[in-house]
């Protein structure tokens, strides 16, 4: 049985290095197999208890022999090597494939990789993607000072794929810790508990909602990561009871750092926290009123009722610690920290909830649809975990502000939105692993039959890495690939001569005259900001920060601080129905309204410099 879990945890990793079209009718195959080892199974379990066998096969039934405990470590391994290296494969080929493709337009890829760029270079949260002046805070559009943990990625990873590699990373990394972490707290009871382990392992190997934080290269991965530290620490309340003297102190610093790290990762991780220890402390509270009423009769002094009040006391401690720092961080970010610097410079997160958008995205759904997808969420941290009420609870309470939420992505729990609940559905699944409450093989089965019933509905699970390109004409993005080329070698040179007023035709495209000495960037004076077209920006140089093409109007201010201002463009080459031709020719004539000097062009991308600001 051990082997065919072992196998079941490679589904995934087996789509991300085949095609994409084998994936659905393999993912159905899959789902029709467990299907049918539903039925089989729960018909043995019933055909045993008709013949007055129940007792034998409730001892029996789904356990792990000596020899598969000792077999599990080791292909436990192999399913996350195999794990690592499948999605690393396909990390690099989507990655690839969207870069050609020119997908990875300003926001959001190019706004954060430039951010954890700015970061880098001691500029702190910087932003001209999310910021009407091109020069405001990201941390007033999202506070999300934790993003800083991915800068050494994009210090070390060249050419912008560093945010990529830094996403892709953090996501199986997360994703290997929770399965070692659910393993840690299964080894020493594998023959009792060992399906429920077993199913959490696949249901996290093949994780559709994990999937789609990972691929969506954004830093709210870091969710996933961070999540599971405080949740492990916060685990580890009740050993503080047995530890030594000082074991308390020691422990409540590190919860302190953990929920600190965990709440940094966005503004309204603390929101959800409070919402989801709601039920927790609510049943807290009714215990302790029930006591209070009953003060008066004999007092319980058995070791299990010390052991509970022990446990109790460990809760309340913790649970008022992490209260109390998460109303203090949400105090401070939704009113202190509004009050320093100038907000207006940047978008801020209430502007974002509230704004239009374009009819194409308006799709949000109605109530069948919302519960089917807090069903789907369920299945994906297992379907045992509705027996894990407060957890559940709570789970549903934050799934609540998915459900009341305007924002497609959001409500329909897309893309990374899913950051708001996954490591919650993963602490409840570690919590089922933990109770005493008990799962037959027929019931893994069913809930490994969802899961992949699921997944084999969903056409980006996993995303298909040979992207076919939306633009109309293949040729444009051929020679938009080859200028780029030029235009790199052209923004990291020192200017000699004066080319800027020469006649366009005296110029050869295809041969252009820049000079090749490069420059100096060791030297922050010598800093080159470059102002390009939204679809260009992921191919010009991560030496440069880059500012979005219409904060060309905000170009007398924001030159000051550089060296040298380029502008690059290519006008034909567009979507039209979200960024229009004629938008792009109206920042062309601003170009041309402030006297940009042109410096070459190519087949289809132009390169004009601003004068220098003084």
């Amino acid at each position: 049985m051990v082997y065919l879990f072992f196998l079941f945890s490679l589904v995934s990793p087996f789509l991300f290095i085949s095609p994409k079209n084998f994936h659905a009718p393999f993912q159905k195959g899959v789902f029709l197999f467990l299907f049918f080892l539903t039925i089989l199974n729960f018909w043995k379990e019933k055909k045993a208890k008709s013949e007055a066998k129940l007792n034998e096969s409730t001892t029996n039934i789904g356990l792990l022999s000596d020899k598969q405990i000792t077999i599990l470590p080791y292909l436990l391994f192999v399913s996350c090597i195999f794990f690592f290296i499948t999605s690393t494969y396909h990390a690099f080929h989507l990655t690839k494939s969207l870069a050609d493709a020119f997908l990875f337009q300003d926001a959001d890829y190019i706004g954060i990789s430039d951010i954890l760029l700015s970061i880098s270079r001691g500029e702190g949260f910087t932003s001209g993607y999310y910021s009407p002046s091109g020069e405001g805070s990201y941390l007033h559009h999202h506070f999300a000072p934790g993003m800083l943990v991915l800068t050494p990625f994009v210090s070390w990873v060249p050419e912008r794929w560093g945010l990529a590699v830094a996403v892709f990373f953090v996501y199986q990394l997360a994703t290997i810790l929770w399965i070692l972490w659910a393993y840690q707290i299964s080894k020493h009871h594998l023959k009792e508990n060992g399906i429920k382990f077993l199913t959490f392992w696949i249901l996290l190997a093949n994780q559709l909602y994990l999937y789609r934080i990972g691929s969506s290269f954004h830093f709210e991965v870091l969710v996933l990561l961070f999540g599971f530290f405080f949740f492990y620490i916060w685990e580890q309340r009740e050993k503080i009871q047995k530890g030594p003297f000082r074991s308390p102190w020691i422990y409540y610093n590190v919860l302190t750092l953990s929920i600190v790290l965990y709440l940094s990762q966005k503004e309204d991780i603390g929101i959800y926290l409070l919402l989801f220890f709601l039920p927790t402390v609510l049943g807290i509270s009714y215990n302790l009123w029930k006591k209070k009423k009953n003060e008066n009769r004999d007092a319980q002094q058995s070791s299990g009722s010390v052991r509970d009040n022990s446990k109790e006391k460990a809760t309340i401690q913790s649970l008022t610690l992490v209260y109390s720092i998460v109303f203090v961080w949400l105090g401070y970010v939704f009113f202190i920290y509004p009050m320093f610097g100038d907000r207006s410079e940047s978008v801020s997160w209430t502007q974002t909830l509230t704004q239009e958008y374009h009819s194409v995205f308006k799709q949000v759904t109605g109530a069948k649809k919302s519960f089917q997808i807090f069903l789907e969420l369920i299945v994906s941290g297992g379907l045992g975990i509705f027996q894990m009420i407060p957890e559940v609870i709570g789970i549903g309470l934050i799934y609540a502000t998915h459900i009341f939420s305007s924002r497609p992505w959001h409500h329909e729990v897309y893309t990374y939105y899913s950051y708001t609940l996954v490591p919650f559905i993963l602490y409840s699944g570690i919590l089922w692993i933990r109770s005493d409450k008990k799962l037959t093989l027929s019931f893994a089965f069913l809930i490994l039959t969802c899961l992949f019933w699921k997944n084999s509905l969903d056409q980006n699970y996993p995303l298909d890495p040979k992207i076919e390109s939306p633009w109309k004409i293949p040729t444009i993005q051929k020679e938009i690939q080859s200028d780029l080329k030029k235009v790199n070698l052209i923004l990291l040179s020192i200017f000699k001569g004066p080319i800027f007023g020469e006649p366009k035709e005296k110029l050869n495209p295809k041969n252009p005259t820049y000079p090749n000495e490069p420059l100096d960037l060791k030297d922050n004076a010598n800093r080159i900001f470059v102002f390009t077209q939204y679809n260009l920006s992921f191919y010009i140089t991560d030496k440069a920060t880059t500012f979005p093409l219409e904060q060309i109007q905000n170009s007398s201010s924001i030159c000051k601080k550089a060296n040298v201002c380029y502008v690059v463009m290519a006008p034909e080459f567009t979507d039209e129905i979200l960024w229009p031709k004629s938008r792009i020719l109206e920042y062309k004539k601003e170009l041309e309204n402030q006297k940009g000097v042109f410096v070459w062009e190519g087949e289809q991308v132009e390169v004009r410099k601003l004068p220098q600001r003084n």
